[in-house]
């Protein structure tokens, strides 16, 4: 018979949501359409090291807009308050993903979305998607100060205090992301984690856990 966990972690990005920062801009009939490029190139491309550091939580998010507007002579204001409305409204992947998610939940099985993510994720995202409704909890990395597959003298410090917190084991808990752990330790501590390759196979997933 199959073990259910205890707690079940899911990824953000590229596994719950697709939606990407400043989506809204690339609307060519949006009236700032012309911060777009600039934005994505200057950040995802010239500058693309400043991302982890904004995940690690060493930069937030008005400092990444200052840059982003000093450096482009750009309007920081209209940066960071396009930046706020795209993070408020991301989608999640499937209309129904939070009606499963409810149903595993009264299967006693904890549901935690676990994310390398900025701080924008809990300012913006959770509360404009009400996600606390519907997630026991968020672990984030720019509060933790560490990456998920950060590992340390075979130790995981992204996930560590949680499970220490919650009196959890490695074997009580599963993760759900659409990027693989490469070292192998994961799975060396019995950390299960199930690889999501699109929203199918991830609703395939949560749908083992409804049995």
């Amino acid at each position: 018979m199959k073990k259910n966990p205890k707690v079940l972690f899911i990824d953000w990005h590229n596994t719950l949501s697709y939606s990407f920062f400043w989506s809204q801009l690339s609307d060519k009939n949006h009236p700032h359409n012309n911060y777009y490029k600039i934005i994505n190139h200057w950040l995802f491309e010239k500058n693309n090291h400043l991302i982890e550091k904004w995940m690690r939580g060493s930069l937030n998010s008005e400092q990444i807009c200052n840059k982003l507007a000093v450096e482009n002579n750009l309007d920081k204001k209209i940066i960071l308050n396009t930046l706020k409305e795209s993070s408020e409204k991301m989608e999640l992947c499937s209309n129904n993903i939070l009606d499963i998610i409810k149903d595993i939940r009264k299967k006693n099985i904890k549901v935690v979305i676990a994310t390398d993510n900025m701080d924008t994720f809990r300012k913006f995202t959770i509360r404009g998607l009400r996600l606390d409704r519907f997630f026991d909890d968020f672990l984030i990395s720019s509060e933790l100060k560490v990456l998920k597959y950060d590992i340390t003298n075979d130790k995981i410090p992204f996930f560590d205090p949680f499970l220490k917190k919650n009196s959890l084991s490695y074997d009580d808990v599963i993760l759900l992301d659409d990027s693989e752990e490469k070292s192998g330790i994961y799975n060396k501590l019995g950390f299960k984690i199930s690889l999501v390759t699109d929203t199918p196979s991830l609703l395939n997933y949560l749908r083992e856990y409804l049995d």
